[in-house]
């Protein structure tokens, strides 16, 4: 069975149009919030700076979202991650959101791995190798 990292979203009235349903892009952020929640589960970081002061991070490069049923104000909205791809400097992760068990949304977000060395341009480099050993159990299908 493959490892899901699950968490869950109250939604609030902010993420809401005025019928109370939550506004589309919202679904990217309560995905990049689980993104983090599951970062933090793993003790990882999604973003950091090193002792010599190079930066890293998990810049988007792509994201996508299929919409099946709306989310509403108040709605406990479970998002499940798991590991699509994983590259030797690239992550996809996948995310299906649920009221109960409705089946409100499916998305995918792609990130790279880069840094940021002092007075210098974000570089693509391969993800550390204490991410990868983390990261692994939860991939979707074997590479």
């Amino acid at each position: 069975m493959i490892a899901k990292f699950s968490y869950e979203h109250r939604v609030e009235f902010f993420e809401t149009d005025l019928a109370g349903i939550v506004h589309f892009a919202n679904y990217y952020r309560f995905m990049e919030q689980a993104e983090h929640a599951f970062f933090r589960s793993l003790g990882l970081k999604i973003h950091g700076t090193q002792p010599d002061g190079t930066v890293f991070g998990w810049p988007r490069v792509n994201a996508s979202c299929s919409f099946k049923s709306p989310a509403f104000y108040e709605d406990l909205v479970e998002i499940r991650v798991s590991v699509l791809r994983l590259t030797s400097r690239s992550l996809t992760t996948s995310y299906e959101l649920y009221r109960g068990k409705k089946l409100l949304a499916t998305g995918e977000m792609k990130t790279a791995y880069c840094i940021i060395p002092a007075d210098a341009k974000l570089e693509s480099v391969e993800i550390p190798v204490e991410y990868v050993e983390q990261l692994k159990n939860y991939l979707e299908s074997s590479q």
